[in-house]
């Protein structure tokens, strides 16, 4: 029976991808009630209340509470890392490292990631729900994928699919939740991978809706565009938050850094996160918690002026000492939180100056939640569809589309890395890259090159060379000056081309028949992928490999096309041995 099914599935590609996917939605779905469900449970037990009004919850508690509690939930996370590592962090860069690396997702990550992040949440951390839920979302569709023994391709699409179907629950937002998995976690939109992630969406969003309400996740007020000048200030604040956005990504990375060099023990260093950012919540408790409500505030217009402007920053180092200490959570919603209060500010600044052309402060804090997301990121489309549906606010789509793309670029110039990406290119991973190219570049040329080979001096006879070619290990042998620097490079086509010319063997030297013009040669540092890349600009087989001493190239090595084989088919093999 199950032979039959499996032959009936493999006859029928496009069923058996929607039956996958739509099973992927429902866990997907399902994840995030219960992950949503444990959050208020937490938060029920340590504050009374399981309300996502959070800040109305803690003006009704101890100010002991609002110190200790998110430390105490610190610590508690903090010991459970001690025994799954997968409990800690913000989530969505394991999922881009998995995918990049054609690696998959234990299913039990799931559970390890909704319990901690549960408890960081509902113990006041400054975080969001969607990092996780992606995470968790991803490790389901991974499950999936192994129970039915997926390959590398198919597994890529099943942790998007799950990640997908996540995001979509959280946010209520099926086209965003599919336009992230495509856009940030795949870099493709091929409709082979994009069918899978659509309907993983649209499941997981179905499901959601029934169990937790058809709910906007933000009330956005009203809008309209006064007056075609008004484009050119939202131009600015495009600027303007890819600005705020790369202080951001510099400052969560920085506290990460210190929490790191921190000689503590390890499991204390996510209740000293708490313990700070509790210090923070007693002056300023709108930092606390996820901040959709004080999101709310902001685009109405209802939170003073300089609480807003203290806002962008506080928020940015609350949520640093939550995560960047170890905790669990998102960036997703601290990223929405930074660019409404960066909005509300600098709209409120607007609108004072120029009110006859101007809209209110809360359009201008909805524009700048899209920018933002763009900014830290770095996905414009995700970005847009995103804040578009969970709004359900059309009129705002002109200035959300050019200030968005605007912060993207900007912030593309000041850092080269996203808030997810910069942390995998410190580990030498690039997301953009397969596995196979992953592997050639984190092989270095010095750890491969040829040291024991032939070479000859520019004014040695064509006697001696055919002498000293005999016993080479290589049919490529650099030529050198005088002063010992390389000037050009002798293959066998070169000294075929004098090997049956009679009487010439005294006469002819290497510097004469040796290649010199456009010499290609490589350094020790360089890697196999940037090595390969050069040798293919002239089809060689084999490149120097020197290092430049005051203009000049000073031999080290040989670098030989097989070597470079040899080498990635070792590391391949032990890459399969590590999956």
């Amino acid at each position: 029976m199950r032979e039959r099914i499996s032959k009936f599935l493999s006859e029928h590609e496009d069923l058996y991808l929607i039956l996958i996917s739509t099973l992927i939605g429902v866990l997907a779905g399902y994840g995030n009630y219960i992950f949503r469900y444990l959050i208020g449970f937490i938060q029920r037990i340590f504050y009374g209340s399981d309300s996502e009004y959070f800040l109305e919850v803690l003006q009704k508690v101890s100010l002991l509470k609002i110190v200790f509690v998110p430390a105490i939930g610190g610590l508690i996370v903090g010991i459970i890392a001690l025994i799954f590592k997968s409990a800690k962090g913000h989530g969505v860069p394991d999922v881009m490292k998995v995918i990049a690396l054609n690696r998959s997702i234990s299913p039990f990550v799931a559970v390890v990631k909704t319990v901690s992040s549960a408890i960081t949440l509902g113990t006041g951390g400054s975080a969001g729900r969607e990092g996780p839920i992606v995470q968790i979302g991803a490790a389901l569709g991974s499950g999936i994928g192994k129970i039915f023994k997926f390959s590398s391709a198919r597994m890529k699409s099943a942790i998007a699919a799950g990640a997908a179907g996540g995001l979509a629950a959280t946010f209520n937002a099926p086209i965003g939740g599919a336009m992230f998995a495509a856009e940030v976690l795949l870099g493709e939109f091929g409709i082979k991978t994009f069918s899978p992630i659509i309907i993983s969406s649209v499941i997981a969003t179905v499901i959601s809706r029934a169990l937790l309400g058809n709910d906007v996740t933000f009330f956005a007020p009203p809008y309209e565009l006064k007056n075609p000048v008004e484009l050119l200030f939202y131009i600015i604040l495009g600027v303007w938050c890819a600005f705020v956005g790369v202080i951001f990504i510099k400052t969560f990375y920085y506290f990460e850094e210190k929490f790191e060099n921190i000689s503590i023990p390890k499991f204390l260093k996510p209740a000293l996160g708490g313990l700070l950012l509790g210090i923070i919540g007693l002056f300023v408790k709108e930092v606390m918690g996820v901040g959709y409500d004080t999101i709310d505030d902001i685009l109405y217009g209802k939170a003073p002026f300089l609480l807003v402007f203290l806002l962008i920053f506080l928020k940015m180092i609350a949520t640093s000492f939550t995560l960047a200490s170890g905790g669990s959570g998102g960036l997703f919603v601290p990223s929405l939180f930074i660019g409404a209060a960066s909005g509300g500010f600098i709209g409120t600044v607007f609108n004072y100056l120029f009110p006859s052309v101007t809209a209110g402060s809360g359009a201008y804090g909805l524009v700048a939640m899209s920018a933002m997301l763009a900014a830290t990121m770095r996905a414009p489309l995700t970005a847009i569809l995103i804040i578009f549906e969970i709004t359900g606010n059309y009129q705002i789509i002109l200035p959300l589309m050019l200030s968005t793309i605007i912060a993207n670029i900007a912030a593309n110039a000041l850092e080269k890395e996203s808030i997810f990406t910069w942390i995998l290119t410190k580990q030498g991973i690039k997301i953009n890259k397969g596995a196979e190219e992953q592997i050639m570049s984190s092989i270095k040329v010095k750890d491969v090159m040829l040291t024991d080979i032939t070479f000859f001096n520019e004014d040695t006879h064509f006697k001696e060379i055919l002498e000293g070619i005999k016993n080479a290990k290589h049919i490529y042998y650099p030529v050198l000056n005088r002063e010992g620097y390389l000037v050009g490079m002798l293959s066998l086509d070169d000294i075929k081309g004098v090997l049956f010319e009679e009487g010439l063997e005294d006469i002819v030297v290497a510097g004469e028949i040796c290649t010199k013009k456009g010499l290609i040669y490589v350094s020790p540092e360089d890697t196999l992928s940037t090595a390969l890349k050069k040798l293919g600009i002239k089809d060689l087989g084999a490149v120097p490999v020197v290092e430049e001493e005051n203009g000049n190239l000073k031999l080290k090595g040989l670098l030989r096309r097989s070597d470079i084989i040899l080498a990635y088919n070792k590391a391949v093999m032990q890459f399969m041995e590590n999956k």
